[in-house]
This record gives C-alpha cells, structure tokens and sequence, in this order.
C-alpha cells in the first residue's frame, strides 16, 4: 500500500509540473491565437486585388506542423478551417463537403507535413526555403483541381497553364494570389520563428529565476 502511494503521488507530482512547465504555458496560447489568427484572417474584406490571399494560413500549418508536437500540432488550425468554413461556405454559395474543399485541406496537410519535416530547429535559410514552397505546392495543387473541373478552361497543357499563371477570364489573374500567398506566407512564418525564440527565451528566463 505504502508502494502504491508513493507511485500515485509520483505521477500526481508529474502531472502537475506538466501542467505548470513552460513548454506547457507556451502551446497553449498559441493554439488558442492560431485558431482565432486564422479564423480572423478569412473575413478580412481585402478588396483590393493586391491584397488577395495575403493570409497567415499556410504559415500556421507550417508552425504547427514544426513545434507542436501531439494532436493539437494538425488539430488547431483544422478546427479553425473547418469552422470559417461552417459559416464562410454559405456566403459562396458552396457546400461544406466539395471536392476543391477536401483538396485544400489535402493542401494543408502536404504543407502540415513539410513542417513536420523540417522541425523546430530548422535554420533560418531551411525555414525560407520551405515557406516560399509551401504556397507554391498549395497553388499548383488547387490550381489543377480548378483546371480539371472548371469548364472555363481548356483541357490541355496551355489551359493548366492559364490555371496556375492566369486563372479564369474576369477574375483577378493567379499570378497575384501566388505572389500574395507567398510574401503572406513568408512574413508570418518569420515573424511566428522570431516569436517563437522570444518567447521561449522569455520562459527559460523566468524558469531559472523560480529554480
């Protein structure tokens, strides 16, 4: 029994510091702020074409993917998409489940993936190299489904090519929402490293102030 006791008051004791450790202080407001990041992001009204698709999205699966470990790292920003699709989907027109949906959250996992791969302790240039694919493999991805399935364009290579470079005759061309999702994609993404330094460095601080 006194066996037994000490087990138990051994993982209360873990449990707890678990729950206190820095580590622990530091994923949680950062799911909750992704989450509300990428929510937000969706209703900007950026009218202005120059501003189209300049979103912290694909950066958030990056970050997610690269520092946090467990469920939360795919889960945060999915519960964020799938619920501003819940009320977004409406305005368009759209239907919760469509193809283009599940090949952008296909996007998002490749992209979740490449952040999985990368790290935490990635450089600086690793870093940049894989936030400026990112959106390039988002943009080719959807843009093929688009190309497959909108009869607007012709089924060749020059119709794959006017999906990916142009887009469809009326809107605003591709090529300023690649160029958007990249800068977009690349601005978070830094500013969620440098954070994330900051912060971590701010917590160690704090740690060896208590110890």
């Amino acid at each position: 029994a006194e066996i037994a006791f000490i087990q138990i008051t051994s993982y209360l004791r873990i449990m707890k510091d678990r729950q206190n450790s820095p580590k622990s202080s530091f994923v949680t407001p950062f799911i909750i702020g992704f989450i509300i990041l990428i929510g937000l992001s969706r209703y900007l009204p950026l009218d202005n074409p120059w501003l189209f698709n300049f979103s912290p999205t694909l950066a958030v699966f990056l970050f997610c993917g690269a520092y946090m470990p467990g469920r939360w790292g795919w889960g945060a920003p999915l519960i964020a998409i799938i619920l501003s699709d819940v009320f977004l989907n409406p305005t368009y027109g759209a239907n919760f489940v469509e193809p283009f949906m599940l090949a952008t959250l296909a996007s998002y996992f490749l992209v979740w993936i490449l952040g999985k791969r990368i790290g935490s302790k990635s450089s600086w240039i690793t870093l940049t190299s894989v936030t400026i694919g990112s959106p390039l493999l988002f943009h080719v991805v959807t843009c093929s489904l688009a190309w497959a399935l909108n009869p607007a364009y012709m089924k060749s290579v020059s119709g794959l090519i006017q999906a990916i470079f142009i887009g469809e005759p009326g809107y605003a061309p591709s090529y300023l929402f690649l160029r958007n999702s990249v800068l977009g994609t690349l601005f978070f993404s830094l500013s969620f490293r440098w954070a994330h330094i900051w912060i971590t460095h701010k917590f160690r601080l704090q740690s060896e102030i208590i110890q």
